[in-house]
């Protein structure tokens, strides 16, 4: 199969507006390259330059990269959409398209993406490399596919560290965008009972299954096509995670309310900072306590339970 490669160039201040717009038209998979965040890294000395371009480092624009299976119309709705972005934001966006094949996207992952930990216990691990754990690691295998979560951005990495943390045994989760299935997989390893995993994008789904087996969770995980909404009706639920956007996460905060036992956790990500302050509104206004929160460059996360 064929993918469309769009690319959207412009200033980071919309970078999480336009990645919003692409997660709502289903694409699967979306990639934001930073260079501000890159560049801050590699300074930190927690990334290796040598694997990036000197020409991307000296880039003060930031592109938004999503994939739509070749034969999706999509262009007419997000000209539209950028429209409003670039009059409410004051600014230009450029649009590029290519095409890419499976193999393209898969060895290119292959090329990047190596092991890594994360927290005191999680070793995120590509299936094409070998890695001796210690006693106290816990590893999981993932192979990202065309679907977004290899752990790698910080948004997925707060998520990490609050499964890492809170995750104590025999939860009941609820997955909402579960992308590669990485927080479901670290989840249950680490010792939840029961997890539900959606996503609306068929091609994270078919990944997110893959990966359960790949790491042999499938009576743990369940990994379902849809929207996260219509299964958040009962208090059933210890923990939700939702690794999406600002936006996404502000509509779902109300639902998650709804969904889970009392002193229930509410793991929200993919934040970008200046949203933040939206985010906690909202948490405030339904009955949420904030205990913890992770940044990290523009980017934040927050660990919050039910009161």
């Amino acid at each position: 199969m064929n993918w469309k490669e769009i690319s959207v160039v412009t200033e980071g201040a919309c970078a999480e507006a336009i990645a919003g717009i692409f997660h709502r038209l289903g694409s699967g998979g979306v990639v934001i390259e930073d260079p501000q965040a890159a560049r801050q890294y590699v300074q930190k000395d927690q990334f290796d330059a040598s694997t990036i371009s000197p020409d991307f480092l000296e880039h003060n624009f930031v592109v938004i990269k999503a994939y739509f299976q070749e034969d999706r119309q999509v262009m007419e709705e997000i000209n539209e959409s950028l429209e409003q972005v670039n009059k409410c934001f004051n600014t230009k966006c450029r649009v590029f398209i290519e095409e890419v094949r499976d193999e393209d996207w898969e060895e290119s992952w292959k090329k990047y993406y190596h092991t890594f930990k994360v927290g005191r216990h999680l070793v995120i691990k590509p299936s094409w490399e070998e890695y001796e754990a210690n006693p106290d690691e816990v590893v999981i295998k993932i192979d990202p596919g065309m679907a977004f979560g290899t752990g790698i951005h910080a948004s997925t990495r707060f998520c990490l560290n609050f499964i890492d943390e809170y995750i104590k045994g025999g939860e009941n989760i609820i997955d909402a965008g579960c992308g590669s299935g990485i927080l479901s997989i670290a989840a249950a390893k680490m010792g939840a009972g029961k997890i539900t995993a959606f996503d609306i994008d068929e091609v994270a789904v078919k990944v997110a299954r893959e990966n359960t087996k790949l790491n042999d969770l499938q009576d743990i995980i369940e990994v379902k096509l849809g929207d996260v909404t219509e299964e958040l009706l009962q208090p059933q639920n210890d923990i939700i995670f939702a690794n999406i956007t600002a936006d996404i996460v502000n509509l779902l905060i109300p639902h998650a309310a709804k969904a889970l036992k009392p002193g229930g956790y509410l793991f929200a990500s993919g934040i970008v900072d200046s949203r933040f302050p939206g985010v906690q509104k909202q948490l405030l206004a339904y009955g949420f306590v904030t205990e913890k929160i992770l940044t990290d460059v523009d980017w934040v996360g927050v660990a919050a339970h039910k009161a």
